[in-house]
């Protein structure tokens, strides 16, 4: 069974309860396909990055498979704007709009980081996709979706792709930084932009220092994040 997100925004559980973690969002145009039910939820796995959870089944909109597959090689725009009205819905950044021309896709990082700079100060949550909430990994991977660059969902996976960087001086405006815990896990990303700086969702999405410890936060005058790897994409 095939779906398509009819809503500006889907919420996609762990489990299948309202009371579970959100893990992340689908936006209008996302496809899916439906892998279990379970009683009113449906267990999906998304077509653009293959990331799977639960969604309401009252939420659920089928299509047939020949629509589905038709619908995955249209010609379609990515909003690349922090909010667009269409067909009476509000449309948030990273939001597929079918059968427009598409947006540049020569994988530009200072667009990408032009885009990243509208959602200055959206709020952070976790699980996040929309200019309501968005957390650290699903901003990035909207803003690299936003020039023609797809990126997985989590900051776990998003590190497996690119190519190395090893220092900081050599990094470049659009290359990607990965930030790690006591444990040695990804925990956060973001985005290298000029001037030694990072823009990334925590707390909100913002602008701070980056050295080769890892993020500085001038206003707490510690560093918050710890660096791991730096990636260039695209």
């Amino acid at each position: 069974m095939y779906g398509i997100c009819r809503y500006s925004s889907v919420c996609v559980k762990r489990e299948p309860s309202h009371q579970s973690e959100l893990v992340t969002e689908l936006l209008f145009n996302d496809l899916y396909e439906v892998t279990e039910n379970q009683d009113d939820w449906m267990k999906i796995r998304m077509e653009y990055d293959g990331y799977e959870g639960w969604i309401s089944g009252k939420q659920h909109q089928e299509i047939p498979e020949e629509a589905f597959n038709t619908l995955v090689s249209t010609d379609k725009r990515i909003v690349n704007r922090p909010v667009e009205i269409f067909d009476c819905k509000i449309l948030t950044f990273g939001t597929t709009v079918f059968g427009e021309p598409c947006n540049s896709q020569d994988h530009n990082p200072n667009e990408m980081i032009s885009n990243g700079l509208q959602l200055l100060d959206v709020p952070y949550r976790w699980g996040g996709r929309t200019v309501f909430g968005i957390d650290c990994s699903g901003f990035v991977q909207l803003c690299a979706k936003s020039v023609g660059i797809k990126l997985p969902r989590d900051a776990s996976q998003q590190v497996k792709c690119g190519d190395d960087v090893y220092f900081l001086a050599e990094a470049k405006p659009g290359d990607i930084a990965f930030f790690e815990n006591e444990q040695h896990h990804i925990v956060h990303v973001g985005i290298i932009i000029e001037g030694e700086k990072i823009l990334h969702a925590s707390g909100k999405v913002r602008i701070d220092s980056i050295d080769q410890t890892g993020i500085f936060n001038k206003e707490t005058g510690q560093h918050t994040h710890f660096l791991a790897a730096i990636k260039r994409i695209g």
